[in-house]
């Protein structure tokens, strides 16, 4: 629940009490975020996580899902594992591809909510007090969409397209279905085995979520600023990655059809 605190403003002299709504916090949190080549932004994400992730929870852990980086991602991570407790790393021997860091850091995680986004620092993690107010006690998951999408032309054209094909083949769906920026209560995977969703490329979060919503597990989306890339390269829109995104979509259109 959201809770009350006092704030003194004004002068020494003429002080003044002012109640403020403090934000939402959650009892235990463990945010995770894939990096492949990533070294000019993984560890202004992890001092980010460091400096906001108190606001929402005591008990917080970071975990760095090093996917196979070709550059200096992971030793940077490990450097930064070594000297704040709260921060691990996980290695990836060869790049499983962005699903598949998806699913080791959901399966990683150790706490009773679960957060990721993106290692491109194209999302601000004080947004995360947009998402905790959603969670109701009849909401398990809740999805960000980007308000307004800070993408090239060519990647804003495929997301156009992905998540509208996906509504036509899956009844519906979501405003921004590949929004890195969900929040999870853990206790969904356990219910929902992270085994049930097959890909491990980029429609990984699309399947997860179709197979949570078929499973009943409750959601809601919340609207988060998004911001353009300032270090480093995009990974996830050459046409190899959309070709098999394509691919698992029909896959699992098939298998849903002949259930």
């Amino acid at each position: 629940m959201r809770s009350l605190g006092l704030r003194i403003v004004g002068t020494l002299s003429a002080p003044a009490l002012v109640w403020d709504f403090v934000a939402e916090r959650l009892p235990a949190l463990s945010f995770f975020f894939p990096a492949y080549d990533e070294e000019d932004n993984v560890q202004a994400m992890v001092e980010h996580a460091l400096a906001v992730l108190p606001r929402f929870a005591d008990d917080f852990e970071v975990i760095v899902v090093d996917d196979g980086s070709h550059d200096r991602t992971g030793a940077i991570a490990d450097d930064l594992a070594r000297v704040h407790e709260r921060v691990r790393v996980i290695h990836h021997q060869r790049n499983r591809g962005y699903g598949g860091a998806i699913r080791t850091g959901l399966s990683s995680a150790a706490k009773a909510f679960v957060f990721y986004t993106d290692g491109d620092c194209q999302f601000d993690l004080a947004d995360l007090g947009r998402m905790i107010p959603a969670l109701d006690p009849d909401v398990d998951v809740v999805v960000g969409y980007r308000l307004v999408r800070r993408d090239p032309l060519r990647r804003l054209i495929v997301a156009w397209v992905y998540n509208r094909l996906i509504r036509i083949l899956f009844a519906g769906g979501w405003r921004d279905v590949d929004c890195a920026y969900k929040l999870f209560r853990r206790e969904v995977f356990d219910r929902v085995p992270l085994g049930s969703v097959r890909s491990n490329g980029a429609f990984f979060s699309p399947e997860l979520l179709i197979t949570l919503r078929d499973a009943g597990v409750r959601m809601r989306e919340i609207g988060v600023p998004h911001h353009p890339r300032t270090h480093g390269q995009p990974k996830g829109a050459p046409p190899r990655v959309i070709l098999r995104a394509i691919r698992d979509l029909l896959r699992l259109r098939l298998r849903l059809w002949g259930r």
